[in-house]
């Protein structure tokens, strides 16, 4: 985790929130991503990704849980306005509606899914931000509220899916080929997302935070993994961070 750089850990932040009933209702359409997306996208074998309701009803369980924890703190720490409370907590109802079957429909609340691939060329100060190590590598996600131009959203990042949950949308957003219906397809053969949306400035965050954290790794932490990668180096070499060490340094040298 990029606040405790020196902490090694195998899994994420968990809290309890839901009753049996509940974690039961969300497992299986959990299962259906990871054995349908997750686990094939990370294993190059995604192909096409065909979805029905489960896209759907799995970004909303995710972004619910997401979005409910961060109401809480918004609240508890009062660094939030009464406007984007309420458009919060709306958001909140419907979400948590439509998941307890009470709705068939999200209103005007969208869910996005969009595949982060290897960026062919970055200008500026993009390219020092390592973002194929950055979002390639990390699991996070958290409620977002932009106020120029006025909007909110759920971003979640999972190792290069990334997925939106648009809880307030911008005026002049454009999401193509990205919106997740109640049936359809995704061809990863054709990648042709185009996205233009204040959202995505959240990546640059997400890789400003792991690059100052890796910043704070300890000497003994850096001898460690300097360590792993000597006893195996074959296996560093076929790895998924391998390829983004050399894909971030590819951009920096252009």
């Amino acid at each position: 985790m990029a606040s405790q750089p020196n902490r090694v850990i195998q899994d994420g932040d968990k809290q309890a929130m839901l009753c049996g009933v509940c974690e039961d209702r969300f497992s299986p359409n959990e299962t259906i991503f990871a054995n349908k997306v997750y686990h094939p996208y990370h294993s190059d074998n995604l192909q096409v990704v065909e979805y029905e309701q489960w896209l759907n009803y799995f970004i909303t369980s995710v972004s619910w849980r997401n979005l409910y924890l961060d109401i809480i703190e918004f609240v508890r720490d009062q660094n939030i306005n009464i406007i984007d409370l309420d458009t919060l907590i709306e958001a909140e109802k419907i979400m948590r509606e439509f998941l307890l079957g009470e709705r068939k429909d999200l209103g005007h609340i969208e869910n996005h899914i969009f595949f982060f691939g290897p960026i062919e060329e970055a200008s500026g100060d993009t390219s020092e931000f390592d973002l194929h190590t950055a979002i390639g590598g990390s699991v996070v996600g958290y409620t977002y509220i932009s106020h120029d131009p006025d909007s909110s959203y759920v971003f979640l990042n999972l190792q290069g899916i990334l997925i939106v949950t648009i809880l307030k949308k911008a005026v002049e957003e454009v999401w193509e080929n990205t919106l997740v219906e109640e049936k359809g397809f995704f061809n990863m053969g054709e990648p042709n997302h185009t996205v233009s949306s204040p959202v995505f400035n959240e990546l640059f965050a997400v890789a400003k935070d792991l690059r100052e954290s890796r910043e704070k790794i300890s000497e003994s932490q850096k001898e460690k993994i300097v360590e792993a990668i000597r006893k195996n180096p074959e296996r560093f070499v076929k790895s998924k961070a391998y390829q983004r060490f050399k894909d971030d340094a590819r951009i920096r040298k252009k």
